[in-house]
């Protein structure tokens, strides 16, 4: 373990936490610099320049005096071997460079379809099919300025994502404009594009319309679709008619289209240009966009995980941690992140976040694989009311501050540990482009039984092996999917889980009975090491790392659990538990194999 032991006592500056660096204020390169030597002095080794509502009018987005600022901080990184990542809008959601793409061609604001009361298309509409219409959405983003954020009277206007040319103009104003500007600078100092949460119609879209765009209706039906069944875009799921044919087939065209559109030219660009495109789509279940970032993340925002009422396991947004690292597994990516932090403070006390807090948040990632953290967020300036907005503050102005380095090391150390490791999941669940399958996965969190989140557009590039369904460096002697997911396959698809099943794999399709369920999954499976006592708050992960095997094992939950830890057949693979938080030390023999895990504690068993 000598090599891999050494690594976790210093880890690299690669794997450094990367926060949002909010810039909400008038700045100076004095502060800058300040502020960027504190965070080295903390082992904070990077960041992202997010221009943030505060900034003032005279410091105008991708203006000269804005990039005399930028280049400052980026030269200043190189000179401190620090890394930065562009963020590519001014604020969110990405897409608009703060509303000069529509101001360049007013026909490029986002679209959406609307059904007509009356027949009449509403002034600067067009007709589609009897009774509906294309209009503009009305959508904004939040801009940094004064008067721009959500509903006030210079919010940027959001651009039509599903239009090839309004993207290529984005691109065009932003990410040429950043390289015409630090072209030096690009795949050395800075090392990634962040975009951010794209939303098709925009922040405060009118009511009652849904994405759209010029040659959707044509896809639309090319694709199987019928005019005569355009209401059900409209309507709600309903099992007592047949709305969901139409449905699916619109929510593939959106998705082909925005995939081509948006994230398959913005990845284009960065690759020739030597760095990553990297941050997340809008939903926390989009695998399916992932595909096209070198560095595949999701984000954690407003508590909807948390560690109390069951939320670390329960509902869609549970899933987003796994969303990317295993996006990531399956397609070759070596590092996945999450922008984490963002409106997760106490829910009496926005402002309030403490290191327990964001010890939680950070095992919640890690055992799930994630080798990648953009804390939300260090504010350049909490002065007035700047800390209000979109708090907590996780860096520089929060009473934490002072022991930073122990967060930053932790970080440091487990996103090493998930680096170029190959977790030993041995079950997989089928998913879609942007479903999910919570159901499915919270029995098998509460059971320790590691799986990943195998998209369906992946069975064609799986290999069939000795009871096992491989892709990449993954072995999976067991498939689950709902039936939902399972009737969506194709015929080649199918055909791939039929030799995996004669090859003596196991297909389990649902898990309406959640004992047979898991009884079936551990009958076909051979995990190194099996738990007792109090186990349903414990999250386990198996890795091999440079040959060896380590356990992650973390609590979940508000109380201390006590469990034993049994290693399969007369193997001693793990002889000591060690805390990469507190470097505390425990043995771990056969003859003691009891081990107490306080809340928000991490331990590695190596």
């Amino acid at each position: 373990m000598s090599q891999l032991w050494e690594a976790l006592q210093d880890p690299s500056a690669e794997y450094t936490p990367m926060p949002f660096w909010f810039w909400n204020d008038e700045l100076s390169q004095e502060e800058i610099l300040r502020q960027m030597r504190e965070m080295k002095d903390k082992g904070v080794d990077g960041f992202v320049i997010h221009p943030r509502k505060g900034l003032p009018r005279s410091i105008a987005y991708l203006s000269k005096t804005y990039f005399r600022y930028v280049r400052f901080a980026v030269e200043k990184a190189k000179e401190m071997e620090m890394k930065v990542v562009l963020y590519d809008e001014a604020m969110y959601p990405s897409g608009s460079c703060h509303g000069e793409v529509v101001k360049a061609n007013p026909e490029y604001a986002s679209k959406g379809l609307m059904k007509l009361a009356g027949g009449n298309v509403p002034e600067g509409g067009t007709l589609i099919a009897d009774g509906y219409a294309m209009v503009e959405s009305g959508g904004t983003i939040r801009g940094v300025h004064e008067e721009e954020d959500d509903g006030e009277a210079f919010a940027p206007k959001s651009v039509d994502l599903l239009n090839p040319a309004a993207v290529a103009k984005f691109i065009e104003l932003t990410h040429e404009k950043y390289y015409s500007e630090l072209s030096e600078a690009f795949g050395d100092t800075i090392i990634a594009f962040f975009t951010d949460e794209p939303n098709i119609l925009g922040r405060c879209a009118k009511a009652g319309i849904i994405p759209w765009s010029a040659g959707i209706y044509e896809e639309y039906l090319a694709a199987g679709g019928r005019a005569e069944d355009l209401w059900q875009l409209f309507e709600l799921p309903d099992e007592k008619h047949a709305g969901a044919g139409a449905r699916e087939i619109y929510r593939k065209v959106i998705h082909e289209r925005m995939s081509k559109s948006y994230y398959a030219q913005l990845s284009a660009w960065c690759l020739a240009h030597h760095i990553a495109l990297t941050g997340h789509p809008e939903k926390s279940t989009d695998i399916g966009y992932l595909q096209y970032f070198q560095i595949p993340c999701q984000d954690i925002v407003w508590r909807f995980v948390e560690p109390e009422d069951g939320h670390a396991i329960c509902g869609e947004h549970s899933t987003m941690g796994k969303c990317s690292s295993d996006s990531a597994r399956h397609r070759g990516r070596r590092r996945n992140g999450n922008e984490c932090f963002g409106c997760c403070g106490e829910r009496q006390d926005p402002k309030k976040f403490t290191s327990d807090d964001m010890r939680w948040y950070l095992n919640w990632l890690f055992v799930r694989g994630v080798n990648l953290v953009y804390p939300h967020a260090f504010y350049y300036s909490v002065r007035e009311d700047r800390g209000d907005e979109r708090p907590p503050e996780v860096g520089m102005h929060n009473p934490f501050w002072p022991q930073y380095r122990k967060l930053s090391t932790f970080i440091k150390r487990m996103c090493y540990l998930n680096t170029d490791a190959v977790n030993q999941a041995q079950v997989a669940i089928l998913c879609g482009e942007e479903d999910l399958s919570w159901e499915l996965a919270k029995p098998l969190f509460t059971h320790q039984i590691e799986f990943n989140y195998l998209e369906r557009a992946l069975l064609q590039a799986c290999r069939i092996g000795d009871r096992e369904l491989q892709i990449a460096q993954q072995g999976y002697r067991v498939i689950v999917s709902d039936r939902a997911t399972y009737e969506m396959l194709d015929d080649e698809q199918k055909a791939v889980l039929a030799e995996f099943t004669k090859a003596g794999g196991c297909l389990i399709l649902g898990a309406a009975d959640e004992a047979a369920y898991v009884s079936g999954i551990q009958s076909n499976i051979a995990p190194a090491v099996t738990f007792s006592g109090e186990c349903e708050q414990l999250r386990v992960s198996h890795l091999k790392k440079d040959g060896e095997d380590v356990l992650i094992l973390c609590n979940e939950g508000m109380e201390t659990i006590h469990i034993e830890v049994k290693e399969s057949g007369d193997a001693e693979r793990f002889t000591t538990l060690w805390n990469p938080y507190t470097e505390e030390t425990i043995p771990l023999t056969k003859a003691d194999q009891n081990v107490a895990i306080a809340p928000n504690d991490l331990w590695l068993a190596v």
